[in-house]
């Protein structure tokens, strides 16, 4: 039989078949192999006369994330606060650049619109309106959730942001039920309160599979060269072949289509600057 795995809890998974979840551990091949298994992977699996799962193998995953330890992503929402928690670009760019590196599709969700004013959040938009599909969710009223939900319709799918964002208010909305507990900001801190405690996915009905995950604040920059950086971001390939120079790393070279398109505001300033800051960040790891 074969079957996906929606959570994992100390040692033991459940695996869906799409009818019904069934709660099984890994085969001792799998377990002297140190094979590891993740939320979202496709396994073959067979049914004990105790009616539990045992599983035998792992099918090929089109892309894996360590942290969280999850597969077969195809799309990620990338969550974060018009305000409190003021959004931090840098984090938010490196999470898109490491899903480019991975193929895994991005949309970009901005949360509590209600706490800034409406040039402001147009200020936001704008910041990924060219790269990505960007919405604006009000996790408190539902309004724009129809929206999301449309959007995430028959993918398998995740949240991903700082905590506190509205990302379990969200879930919740979606999956129609109390299903993910909900935290609030520290006074203290600014940051959001972790509240999820394990990978889960819920399957929606329709092919969709939303992957809820515990402390999904970040993703770390794949190993890559310099050159590889502009490649994984949107604007800057609509500039590929542009640049007087065939090795341009769109920093200080003269005749930059990149830096051209940032000068005459096709490209935002502040992505542009993100990129000068991760560059720097890939230059030391090359170290």
């Amino acid at each position: 039989m074969q079957g996906r795995i929606v959570k994992g809890i100390g040692g033991f998974y459940f695996v869906s078949d799409g009818s019904r979840v069934v709660m099984g551990k890994a085969r001792g091949n799998l377990k002297r192999n140190k094979e590891l298994l993740y939320v979202g992977d496709i396994v073959d699996y067979e049914i004990t006369a105790d009616g539990e799962a045992i599983i035998n193998g792992v099918a090929r995953r089109d892309n894996s994330l360590i942290r969280p330890p999850v597969s077969n992503l195809n799309l990620l929402v990338v969550v974060f606060a018009a305000s409190s928690p003021e959004p931090n670009f840098n984090v938010i760019d490196k999470m898109c650049i490491a899903c480019e590196a991975k193929g895994i599709d991005i949309a970009i969700c901005i949360t509590k619109p209600d706490l800034v004013s409406s040039e402001e959040l147009d200020e936001i938009r704008s910041r990924y309106d060219s790269a990505y599909d960007v919405m604006t969710v009000n996790g408190m009223t539902g309004a724009g959730i129809d929206s999301l939900r449309e959007r995430i319709s028959g993918r398998n799918v995740a949240l991903a942001g700082p905590s506190g964002v509205g990302k379990s208010t969200i879930l919740n909305n979606i999956v129609g039920a109390q299903s993910a507990e909900t935290g609030t900001v520290s006074d203290k801190t600014g940051r959001g309160r972790h509240t999820t405690r394990h990978v889960e996915i819920f399957e929606l009905g329709d092919g969709t599979n939303l992957y809820d995950t515990p402390g999904f604040t970040s993703l770390e920059l794949p190993s890559m060269e310099p050159s590889e950086l502009s490649n994984l971001i949107p604007e800057f390939r609509a500039c590929r072949g542009q640049c007087r120079y065939a090795d341009c790393v769109h920093m200080k070279e003269p005749g930059c289509a990149v830096k051209e398109a940032v000068n005459e505001g096709v490209i935002p300033e502040g992505r542009y600057d993100t990129y000068l800051n991760l560059m720097e960040e890939v230059k030391k790891w090359r170290k």
